[in-house]
């Protein structure tokens, strides 16, 4: 027998806020409620389109002459790997740092590809945006920097749509919990909840002795 102290009804009935806001994020239930939505407006979508499918194949020109950079100095570099890893454990200063833009902008080339053929937008910003911001060697031209800053504006404003409406169902779920807490319905259905915690069913498993009053029964 359970010796939980439970909150009266007014009580449970404050929380019905608390209850709702952390039993998940409000991106996870607009995530479930609106799911794969586009965010941006026809006219947001289609000019980030227009420059996230030019700037892909730029990106992965400049990416490719900074790989074979990097590739050149390195020209022991083993095949994918444990004779690689051993090889990348024993590199030190100037060698290593080479060794880790380098694995990582073949990474970057790969996925920007694949964001290119699946039209993933969104995926292009964000590499460009690492190109931008932790690749220094690679030098972007004016006009990829220039569409790299439209880009982000327009991933932002597609950011705000999509925070609007998980505010507006985070607080319709608020509301229509509030609601339902209010009903005597939901109290005896609360109750029964407790009850069955307080005192759970017990589940015997495997062979059971029989007693003697058992026995008579059968």
């Amino acid at each position: 027998m359970s010796t939980r102290a439970w909150p009266s009804r007014e009580e449970w009935q404050a929380k019905a806020e608390y209850a709702v806001r952390t039993s998940q994020t409000m991106y996870e239930r607009l995530d479930r409620l609106q799911p794969d939505t586009n965010w941006w407006s026809l006219g947001e979508e289609s000019e980030l389109e227009e420059l996230a499918s030019t700037a892909a194949p730029e990106m992965r020109r400049l990416l490719t002459a900074e790989i074979n950079r990097l590739r050149a100095q390195m020209p022991d570099r083993p095949a994918p790997g444990r004779e690689r890893v051993s090889w990348f454990v024993a590199l030190e200063d100037e060698a290593y740092d080479n060794a880790c833009n380098l694995g990582a902008l073949e990474g970057m080339r790969t996925e920007v590809q694949r964001a290119r053929q699946k039209q993933t937008w969104g995926e292009v910003v964000w590499h460009l945006g690492r190109l931008r911001s932790h690749y220094p060697a690679v030098a972007l031209p004016e006009r990829l920097l220039a569409a790299h800053d439209r880009m982000t504006e327009l991933t932002a404003s597609a950011d705000e749509h999509r925070k609007e409406a998980a505010v507006a169902a985070e607080q319709a779920a608020v509301d229509k919990e509030i609601a339902r807490r209010a009903t005597d319905k939901a109290w005896a259905k609360e109750l029964k909840r407790r009850a069955t915690i307080d005192s759970p069913r017990v589940i015997r498993v495997g062979p059971q002795i029989a007693t003697s009053k058992d026995e008579q029964m059968t």
